[in-house]
C-alpha cells in the first residue's frame, strides 16, 4: 500500500536579542528506499516579539507527500533556514534533521509526530557575539 506524509508548521518562536523581523523556509524530503517526494514552504518577512509562540502568518498550507510502501520505515529530512532581516546584512542560520518513522497499519488512524526544530542565528558582524534561537514546531502525520 502507498503511504502518505503530511508536514505542517504549527508555531514559531525566537529567543534572543538580535531582532524581531524574520523570514524562513522549511524543506521536507521523504525517503523510502530512495527519494519519494519533496517540497518547500516559504514564510515571508514578518515581525514578532521575542519569547512569543505564535502561528506563522498565513498560516502556510500543509505539504503532502507520497511516501512509497507503507511496510517500510521511512526517513523524513527537514531543513530549516531562518533569516533575521536587517537593514544592511541579514543574519542566517540553517539546520537539517532526519527522523525515521513507521507507518500505522493499513486502515488504522494516522500517526502524528510533533517535532521541535531549532537553529541558532548569530548577529553579523560577529563582534557582538549576540545570538538568537529560532524554533518551529512541526507536525508529521503518517497515513497508510
Amino acid at each position: 500500500m502507498e503511504g502518505k506524509v503530511t508536514v505542517s508548521i504549527l508555531n514559531e518562536r525566537h529567543e534572543g536579542p538580535i531582532g524581531n523581523d524574520w523570514k524562513y523556509w522549511l524543506e521536507a524530503k521523504v525517503f523510502n528506499e530512495g527519494l519519494q517526494d519533496q517540497g518547500t514552504v516559504t514564510v515571508k518577512k514578518h515581525s514578532f516579539p521575542e519569547n512569543v509562540i505564535q502561528e506563522p502568518p498565513g498560516p502556510p498550507a500543509p505539504m503532502e507527500f507520497s511516501a512509497g510502501d507503507c511496510g517500510n520505515q521511512i526517513k523524513v529530512r527537514l531543513t530549516l533556514e531562518a533569516t533575521e532581516v536587517d537593514l544592511f546584512k541579514n543574519d542566517v542560520g540553517i539546520i537539517t534533521v532526519d527522523d525515521y518513522l513507521d507507518f500505522p497499519a493499513p486502515g488504522a488512524e494516522p500517526t502524528v509526530h510533533d517535532k521541535l526544530i531549532s537553529v541558532g542565528v548569530m548577529e553579523s558582524p560577529g563582534l557582538t557575539g549576540e545570538t538568537s534561537i529560532f524554533s518551529l514546531m512541526v507536525r508529521l502525520e503518517l497515513s497508510c
